[in-house]
């Protein structure tokens, strides 16, 4: 390419060209073991939302014209003709603006029913009417959002067979807690929940003083520790639940992952509705009742949800949700057996290069290990926690580093929120939870417990 041109690139378009030369290079490299390939692949198709044959096609292109083969440039203001003819073209925007929801195999069957369209869609493939979507402004997210406007009147009500069938798991703000006892100073606090959609019972929720991914998974290894493991879970596209990491869990935990689009909420409407009812119910009091520790809001809110919501009457349902949780739950679901290579599921996984020295280096930290000089090796490790760092090796720990330079000892640095005024504090919000936290203490000891020895165990398959 000349010189020039580059400035004409649009700077994600580079970026994308930079990820996929690296990856290609990577792949090609004879250097890197077949195993730490396939990882990398796996990793880029989860993190990029590609396929295997995109891969192969990228390797193609490297092959064929070299690194700029991965390069798809293209002027700005630069647009094929794609469709020829104007009639056919003005028909296809027209389909699309009539009904957005509409995809591109349904308008080939509109126009295929028609005599007059029928031999003009023949000559053009998808790919085609797809691209020319596109460079009309009608890509999937701008159809999306004429559906959001437009086409939004009426919802199809949907609830999983049975317990555990579906998962839905969501986040939110939490309150003002001071930062330590006795401190005016305040920092926000942040809740995880985990809601069944078939019982609509809460599984599990806690909160914490940030919004990182080791959080969310803290609450979803709660969950599965405590009542098994879903068959899926339906989610937003956080950043945490979109997450590599997240998505390595759940493979080898063999559970499907849903998500929704941007802009559909209503999609998860039962966690919303949850999450929404347990800030109106729980956290309007919990902010006026003093509390001043993470302790003291976590033990309030699982005395909310033990003695509070999941054993009233749902008004969908007509069931409290623990009840029906129990008598929905199937004798064949699944549960963790094997714990300790379970909890190594949740260790945040890199892979390093084995320097001359025997080192690894990690978050500016360096640890000796004894794998050979130039290798590349899978370490994996706590994010809060960079003093003890493992290597592992087909999925099996074979070796804890030691720490030979230790300048970090998280991962990332906590995040730090402004403070709000201090909030007022109620003598009765105060009570009310002291007496919640006594009534589950009772029900804890009176409770009917589930049998689970009578629930067929599957161990999770490493």
């Amino acid at each position: 390419m000349n010189g020039d041109d580059w400035s004409k690139i649009d700077p994600k378009e580079l970026d994308a060209f930079e990820r996929r030369a690296a990856l290609v290079e990577t792949l090609l490299d004879d250097n890197i073991d077949e195993a730490v390939r396939q990882e990398v692949r796996r990793a880029y198709r989860y993190s990029h939302g590609v396929s295997e044959r995109t891969i192969r096609n990228y390797i193609r292109r490297y092959r064929e014209h070299g690194r700029y083969g991965l390069l798809f440039y293209r002027r700005k203001g630069e647009c094929s003709v794609r469709i020829h003819d104007e009639q056919l073209r003005k028909k296809i925007i027209a389909l699309v603006e009539e009904r957005p929801r509409r995809t591109v195999p349904q308008l080939r069957r509109l126009l295929m029913s028609d005599r007059e369209y029928a031999p003009l869609i023949e000559r053009v493939s998808d790919r085609t009417v797809y691209r020319f979507l596109c460079e009309n402004g009608l890509t999937q997210k701008a159809r999306m959002a004429k559906r959001i406007h437009g086409d939004r009147a009426a919802f199809r009500r949907f609830e999983a067979d049975c317990s555990l069938q579906l998962v839905q798991g969501d986040a939110r703000d939490g309150i003002w807690l001071p930062v330590k006892p006795g401190e005016t100073k305040t920092r926000k606090t942040y809740l995880f929940g985990w809601v069944d959609d078939y019982s609509r019972r809460i599984l599990h929720a806690e909160y914490f003083w940030d919004e990182k991914l080791p959080r969310m998974e803290e609450t979803f290894k709660t969950m599965v520790l405590r009542w098994g493991i879903p068959e899926k879970v339906y989610l937003d596209n956080g950043s945490v639940y979109i997450a590599r990491q997240f998505a390595r869990v759940l493979a080898d935990l063999e559970i499907k992952k849903i998500h929704h689009g941007p802009y559909q909420s209503w999609c998860k409407g039962k966690v919303e509705s949850v999450m929404k009812t347990l800030k109106l119910e729980f956290q309007a009091e919990a902010q006026q009742a003093g509390f001043t520790t993470l302790e003291e809001l976590n033990t309030a809110l699982w005395a909310w949800m033990d003695v509070e919501y999941n054993r009233r009457s749902h008004s969908s349902t007509g069931q409290p949700p623990e009840q029906r949780f129990v008598h929905g739950l199937p004798e064949s679901h699944r549960r963790v057996e094997n714990l300790r290579w379970f909890e190594n599921l949740f260790l945040q996984r890199e892979t390093r290069k084995v320097t001359k020295y025997g080192e690894i280096k990690l978050e500016g930290n360096k640890y000796q290990t004894t794998a050979r000089h130039g290798t590349v090796v899978e370490v994996r490790y706590n994010a809060f926690n960079l003093e003890k760092v493992w290597r592992f090796e087909n999925g099996e720990q074979v070796e804890t580093l030691g720490v030979k330079k230790l300048l970090n000892r998280t991962a990332k640095a906590t995040p730090e929120e402004t403070a709000d005024a201090p909030q007022k504090t109620s003598r009765e919000a105060a009570n009310y939870f002291q007496q919640l936290r006594e009534s589950q203490a009772v029900l804890t000891a009176d409770q009917q417990k589930v049998q689970f020895s009578k629930l067929k165990s599957t161990e999770a398959t490493q």
